[in-house]
């Protein structure tokens, strides 16, 4: 990858390869994770990718899009630990199949909709904010009607009250009938003149040609915006609360924090260690709760690696719901004595780095593990990573999950005539 600063906290990154028909322009706005602003923003997302002051009709854009062979444009926020992006994507064929300039007519595209959005006066426009709050409360329906999401996003409420993870992107419908065009308009106006801003090309380009071009359409400013995303979630006693609603299953979360940080010599170590707890088809929490017990269809564990949290989630019956937390809590125990088998740690290893390679073939994986490595101010390679996972040993997982304790349960328990109610 080759980078290049444009000025303070602005930066440029370029991705050459020949892998992909495409080439992808990833614009990353990143700032720091707090409410109400991550719901404004969140807002704002659904807005830029819409239309834009040269584009200002929804066919105006789709022929815009058209004439770049079927490029497509998007944006949206994620949650980088104590930093969130409003990431603005912009796709399109490689202008070597079909000749011409389409690149700089990709990048031309990008800062019309990202420096000329569509407005009336000194405020984006008031029927693209009516729009993009539909919208808004749409995903806010879908996460509570999905029992999963729901649960997970109550716990990390719960685990992280006062801190990154304890943040929505997604506000409630009571927040989101405060969120005014004043608050999206400013949040627009602060994310170009503050935020910092990584710049992302991939593709079979030329480097030189795409260095002049951004610099030509996007002539930006210096900014002095500094965040670290990683942190460790900490909590003193642990929580547990649960609400009942007519679905069909109990679905439980339980989060542990880890102590170890994405930056830390120890996550991969970690990694591997959930993989062994609750991530191969033969880890310990789906061989004991699964299948010795068929208390439940699937069960897993995962990281929250900007958090340093881990999450063990599962959908089982209500009437089991004490019987399985005890079970995961067992299986996290056998991990603090380093019970397991040596198949099953190699396993592991092997899994992850097959995972790691396997991200060169995604284009985007490949963009989201450089923008990793600029968040951390660090350059691992696929060829380190591999080396960690594979100097990864028993004693230094047993270590890890033994200063492990939950400290975060949520239950989204179903009601007793759930069944009949759904009939």
């Amino acid at each position: 990858m080759r980078s290049e600063t444009l000025c303070k906290n602005v930066e440029m990154h370029i991705l050459e390869t020949g892998k992909f028909k495409d080439v992808i322009l990833s614009f990353r706005f990143f700032n720091e994770l707090k409410t109400p602003d991550s719901w404004v923003r969140t807002v704002l997302a659904l807005m830029l990718a819409d239309r834009c002051e040269k584009y200002p009709t929804k066919r105006e854009v789709s022929c815009c899009l058209d004439g770049l062979y079927g490029a497509s444009a998007s944006a949206r926020t994620t949650t980088y630990g104590q930093g969130q992006i409003l990431e603005f994507r912009v796709k399109a064929l490689n202008e070597k199949y079909v000749g011409g300039d389409l690149l700089q007519r990709q990048i031309a595209l990008a800062a019309q909709f990202l420096l000329h959005p569509l407005k009336e006066g000194d405020l984006l426009s008031p029927a693209l904010f009516k729009e993009a709050m539909i919208n808004l409360k749409a995903m806010i329906q879908r996460r509570s009607d999905n029992p999963s999401a729901y649960a997970a996003s109550q716990c990390a409420k719960l685990m992280g009250q006062g801190q990154a993870l304890g943040i929505s992107v997604l506000p409630t419908m009571e927040e989101a009938e405060a969120i005014t065009l004043e608050q999206v308009s400013a949040a627009y106006e602060k994310m170009i003149r503050e935020d910092r801003i990584d710049m992302f090309v991939e593709g079979q380009v030329d480097a030189a040609t795409v260095t002049s071009l951004l610099k030509h359409a996007f002539p930006l400013e210096d900014r002095e915006l500094e965040i670290k995303s990683e942190y460790l979630t900490e909590k003193e006693q642990p929580e547990e609360k649960s609400e009942t609603r007519a679905i069909d299953q109990t679905t439980l979360v339980m989060m542990y924090p880890t102590h170890v940080a994405l930056s830390s010599p120890d996550y991969w170590t970690l990694r591997t260690g959930s993989c062994i707890f609750g991530q191969l088809p033969t880890s310990l929490l789906f061989q004991e709760v699964r299948e010795k017990r068929s208390l439940c269809y699937s069960i897993y564990s995962s990281i929250l690696s900007y958090d340093g949290v881990m999450s063990v989630s599962t959908g089982i019956d209500s009437a089991h719901l004490d019987e399985v937390k005890e079970l995961v809590e067992q299986q996290r125990q056998r991990m603090a004595e380093g019970d397991f088998d040596e198949e099953m740690l190699n396993t592991a290893k092997e899994m992850l780095i097959n995972s790691i390679l396997a991200s060169e073939d995604d284009p985007l994986s490949m963009i989201n593990r450089e923008f990793q490595n600029c968040l951390l101010g660090q350059t691992r390679s696929l060829d380190k990573i591999s080396d960690e996972i594979r100097s990864v040993d028993r004693e230094a997982i047993r270590k890890l999950f033994a200063a492990m304790e939950c400290k975060a349960v949520f239950a989204l328990i179903q009601k007793e005539d759930a069944h009949e109610e759904n009939c």
